[in-house]
């Protein structure tokens, strides 16, 4: 069900500013991870408000040993996706 609809602006570094009142309803804080769902056939995306990324991963890989900062950090912290 839509509630409101809210309009946020992408800035040229490709970063978006969630509306305080979205932060308020998914209970985003600073330092939050933000799971991005796409639907390339709707043409949807959905996010999840990750307050413990390890959970968020249980089952993505079959390597029981790699840790998250392995895995995920690396494409988070920068790059051409991550904004810059």
């Amino acid at each position: 069900m839509v509630i409101d609809l809210l309009l946020s602006k992408v800035s040229k570094k490709g970063l978006v500013t969630l509306p305080s009142k979205v932060r308020e309803i998914l209970g985003v804080d600073e330092g939050d991870y933000l799971l991005w769902k796409i639907d390339e056939a709707s043409n949807t995306v959905s996010v999840e408000a990750v307050k413990d990324p390890l959970k968020a991963l249980r089952g993505k890989y079959s390597d029981s040993k790699l840790a998250y900062g392995e895995v995920e950090e690396p494409s988070l912290g920068g790059g051409k996706d991550a904004g810059d």
